[in-house]
């Protein structure tokens, strides 16, 4: 299984909303050490399970089961697609309850270790996705980018099946609440499509199924990190 043992600082800076300033030297030592706390805390694990699909008027259904991914949106992600992968990784409650701890203690070093978790957690998924994209590349086969339940149309009550389907309650203790949030916080769960064209998660091929995430985001114009001028 995927182990953490450092984080990309420039991420953990971009969570915090620095873009080139400098960093005192207290607060950069601070920013070391809970990023080394989060590796410490945190416990990664992740699962990814194949399907096929087939097209529905209303979205994409993944045969063999009853459940459909609904949404344009996913249509024109999956254009061309004949299969999928379903992906979800957490970092476990630790790091959570940590977090929680350190609002009530010492509320700037809750914010760095929050900013650690959300790092930690993309370079968990992505961990994850590499491996969906060596075993495609090993077909002769490529990958398109995570999309994921809330984005665009696809509703983020996807969710609640989708955890169930993949058995994440049990495998990684990954549930989703009546309010459709994921329980431990830090945790993703996406879809990705198998494609034709060879590519990879870092650079995939410029087909009309991979365009830039943030266009059809429903919170675009109210994004605080495209305000920034950088991306979830």
């Amino acid at each position: 299984m995927f182990q953490l043992t450092s984080l990309p600082q420039e991420e953990v800076l971009r969570y915090l909303g620095y873009r080139g300033s400098k960093i005192p030297p207290a607060l950069e030592d601070t920013i070391g050490r809970c990023m080394e706390e989060t590796c410490r805390l945190a416990s990664p694990a992740y699962l990814y399970r194949h399907f096929s699909i087939a097209r529905e008027e209303d979205g994409i259904r993944l045969v063999g089961t009853p459940y459909s991914l609904k949404g344009q949106d996913i249509r024109s992600h999956l254009a061309g697609c004949e299969e999928i992968y379903l992906l979800c990784a957490t970092l476990g409650l630790s790091i959570d309850r940590e977090i929680r701890l350190r609002m009530l203690t010492t509320p700037e070093e809750a914010l760095i270790l929050d900013a650690g978790a959300t790092a930690a957690i993309e370079e968990t998924a992505d961990a994850a996705e590499e491996e969906i994209a060596d075993i495609c590349k090993r077909q002769g086969l490529g990958i398109t980018w995570r999309f994921s339940p809330g984005y665009g149309d696809l509703p983020l009550s996807t969710q609640k099946w989708l955890l169930p389907l993949m058995d994440a309650p049990r495998k990684i203790g990954l549930t989703v609440t009546e309010s459709l949030l994921m329980t431990p916080g830090k945790s993703v769960s996406a879809i990705i499509g198998v494609t034709h064209l060879p590519s990879t998660p870092q650079q995939p091929e410029k087909s009309g199924n991979k365009k830039n995430p943030c266009e059809r985001c429903p919170n675009r114009e109210t994004c605080a990190y495209r305000k920034r001028g950088n991306h979830c």
